[in-house]
């Protein structure tokens, strides 16, 4: 049973995210849990003032992210067609990454799914709980429905790293009673791979071939080609990239994780994100 978690401002794309993801995993076993976290609008409030608050100055907030929630659960428990799907509600008085953090490491979180968007420019959201939340895969989801059958995945790397093969084992095994063809997108010509590339790359390849029935085909990628074109090729792929681990000046802020960059080269595609 996999434990899926969904952070949702119930806006259109997040409704889109939860629509998407549930029927990709519409044959697997899953509990999923819809995550809305709110705070308190105290702008403009002095000391006296947000002393003098009542009640319902702070019971409503609570009041209409449960509500909205349970709307959601009952929508999708009267939609849904699988007697091994479950919704769960989530509410937090706290921020979004934190309340993220508590779901993953209380519950026991194996993939966080969250709405991208259709813009040119990651959203400010993604970009924080892309560069913040490394304890498990993220889904990352742009606003489309599923034209395809076919599950597929593209793990794109230069492989001058080992590639984190437990993340990519929790997702592929999601998708036990449907079958996952993979594609492995190498960001080099293979005459120009090094040593220790073409040995992590192998690595991969190996423990991929493992799996009963799983189709892996390897592609270099030509001088030519560019990776937004790949994309378009390719845009009801699923697409797996690896965030490196932080270093010092990102672990200070100076900078975000290398991910963010990668996945402006694919706004169409669904990205999975793992860490190294």
């Amino acid at each position: 049973m996999k434990k899926i978690l969904i952070p949702t401002d119930f806006s259109p794309s997040s409704e889109l995210t939860i629509d998407f993801i549930v029927k990709l995993f519409q044959h697997e076993m899953c509990e999923y849990y819809f995550l809305n976290s709110y705070t308190y609008n105290i702008s403009g409030l002095n000391a006296i003032e947000l002393l003098q608050a009542d009640e319902e100055f702070f019971d409503k907030p609570k009041e209409e992210s449960l509500h909205k929630l349970g709307v959601l659960i009952e929508r999708h428990t009267q939609a849904s067609t699988n007697g091994n799907h479950s919704f769960h509600a989530l509410s937090e008085n706290t921020k979004l990454v934190d309340a993220m953090k508590g779901a993953i490491k209380n519950i026991g979180i194996d993939l966080v799914v969250i709405a991208g968007n259709s813009k040119n420019k990651l959203g400010r959201r993604t970009r924080l709980i892309i560069d913040k939340i490394r304890s498990c895969p993220i889904l990352v989801v742009p606003p489309k429905d599923i034209k395809s059958t076919k599950n597929s995945m593209t793990i794109v790397s230069d492989f001058k790293r080992r590639m984190n093969t437990l993340e990519i084992n929790s997702f592929i095994k999601t998708f036990e009673n449907n079958r996952l063809d993979i594609d492995i997108l190498v960001l080099e010509p293979q005459h120009a791979m090094t040593v220790e590339a073409k040995a992590n790359l192998n690595s991969l390849t190996y423990f991929l071939n493992q799996f009963d029935g799983l189709k892996v085909n390897v592609e270099f990628k030509k001088a030519s080609s560019n990776l937004k074109d790949y994309a378009l090729s390719h845009s009801n792929s699923i697409i797996c990239i690896m965030d490196k681990k932080p270093d010092l000046l990102r672990k200070m802020g100076l900078y975000q994780s290398n991910a963010i960059a990668t996945l402006g080269q694919f706004r169409s595609n669904t990205v999975l994100t793992i860490h190294q």
